[in-house]
């Protein structure tokens, strides 16, 4: 049986893991702004009007990698407020979660700089789809069989949040595709994102879970 001490310690490193956690997002979404920062002989180059023009590509998937950012940060917020202890599987894949979080300022600054590049496209795709995918796959270990949550909570609250958590790498997935084969702008179908939720909720069981 876990004593008082054990509990104390496996709490103390939730906490932990989950002050990791925010830190990081906090310092991702912050430094995404940089890449809108001009080089200085762009600068001295453009007058202010031509500079801003140029920097609305940038601007553009700013937005969207801040967003998607937020998004995946509150669903692991309340995915966490439903796990009751963590074991090291659930550690190193929130670690790899965490590593692909990092790379969203590259992956934003990299598409800003090649806008309507294949590979530039397909690598900001990409990294959102496995980040979204990685922690969509910890919530799955974690509810499995109720391996860290309570074994209270509803199948179907189990299953919503797997929907939820598909929602950005089915997205990019579809950006993928849609780039693969010719078209410009298919980050602009993550502007459906916000939408998906409630269509989630909407076509799926609606038996009561409790608080989110």
């Amino acid at each position: 049986m876990t004593g008082p001490a054990d509990t104390r310690s496996v709490l103390m490193e939730k906490n932990r893991m989950e002050s990791l956690t925010d830190g990081i997002f906090a310092f991702a979404m912050t430094l995404l702004v940089t890449s809108m920062i001009l080089p200085g002989d762009a600068t001295a180059a453009q007058s202010s009007g031509s500079a801003l023009r140029s920097l609305l590509p940038s601007f553009y998937h700013y937005i969207i990698a801040f967003f998607v950012l937020a998004g995946v940060w509150m669903a692991h917020h309340a995915q966490f407020s439903r796990v009751h202890h963590i074991d090291n599987t659930f550690l190193y894949m929130n670690i790899i979660g965490l590593f692909f979080v990092t790379l969203v300022p590259f992956s934003t600054s990299f598409i800003g700089d090649y806008d309507a590049d294949v590979i530039a496209t397909c690598l900001f795709e990409v990294n959102l789809l496995v980040l979204g995918l990685v922690f969509t796959l910890q919530w799955l270990y974690a509810a499995r069989q109720h391996r860290l949550i309570s074994p209270e909570y509803p199948e179907s609250a189990i299953r919503r949040r797997v929907y939820h958590g598909m929602i950005i790498p089915v997205v990019s997935l579809a950006g993928i595709m849609i780039t693969l084969a010719g078209f410009d702008s298919s980050t602009m179908i993550y502007m459906t994102a916000p939408l998906a939720p409630y269509m989630v909720d909407r076509y799926t069981t609606t038996d009561h879970e409790g608080p989110r």
